[in-house]
């Protein structure tokens, strides 16, 4: 028996596999296809919405926070503003506090040289042989007290209560000494006169607003 060989070069197929698809194999991959073609457009949709919520939600929160900001910078504003209205009338307060002050060191300054006068000027007064000057510079210091009254622990002359005119120079004042015997001291009380009609005066002892009591008293 004869064998014969061959190369494995020289052998050739003898058979060809061939694969055929009926009508129902067609429709069941198409219907795969587009199945999956709905899934991922269903994932598409979903992912936009996802998207488009996440962007309003962060619109809405950059809106919330340049509202709050906003308003955050209108009540610093404003609180600066307030803050510089209370600066301002603090300042006037205290410019109105310090004028005061100085008013009332004037004022004490001045009853205090009046007092001192005053003192130097009641013995004299007291004994009843003031001059005219003298006694019109003792009325005039007596207004300048608190009051406008000073208190004696003696009875002053009689002769000293009347009208007396004061040279506060180019201008002439007029004081009425009045007094009065009240508690076991007796009370000089000064008004001063203005427009040159002169007149007589009750004083309270307690102290409260002078009454007139006669009008247009001839000077002396």
């Amino acid at each position: 028996m004869d064998i014969t060989q061959q190369s494995p070069h020289q052998i050739t197929r003898t058979h060809d596999f061939a694969v055929h698809y009926g009508q129902s194999d067609v429709d069941t991959i198409r219907e795969q296809i587009e199945q999956t073609e709905a899934m991922k457009r269903r994932w598409l949709f979903l992912a936009m919405i996802i998207s488009i919520a996440a962007l309003v939600g962060a619109i809405v929160l950059l809106s919330t926070n340049y509202a709050l900001y906003s308003s955050s910078e209108s009540d610093k504003k404003k609180l600066t503003q307030e803050n510089a209205a209370l600066k301002s009338r603090a300042d006037q307060t205290q410019q109105q506090l310090e004028t005061r002050n100085a008013e009332d060191a004037k004022q004490s300054e001045t009853r205090a040289d009046a007092q001192s006068k005053l003192q130097k000027l009641l013995p004299a007064i007291l004994r009843g042989n003031p001059s005219p000057g003298e006694v019109a510079s003792f009325a005039r210091m007596v207004h300048a007290l608190p009051n406008g009254r000073v208190e004696l622990d003696s009875k002053p002359p009689d002769k000293l209560f009347r009208n007396w005119k004061a040279n506060v120079g180019s201008t002439t004042e007029t004081y009425a000494l009045v007094g009065g015997f009240v508690d076991g001291k007796w009370v000089v009380y000064t008004p001063l006169s203005s427009g040159g009609k002169l007149s007589l005066w009750k004083v309270p002892i307690d102290g409260g607003d002078p009454v007139q009591r006669r009008r247009r008293v001839q000077p002396r």
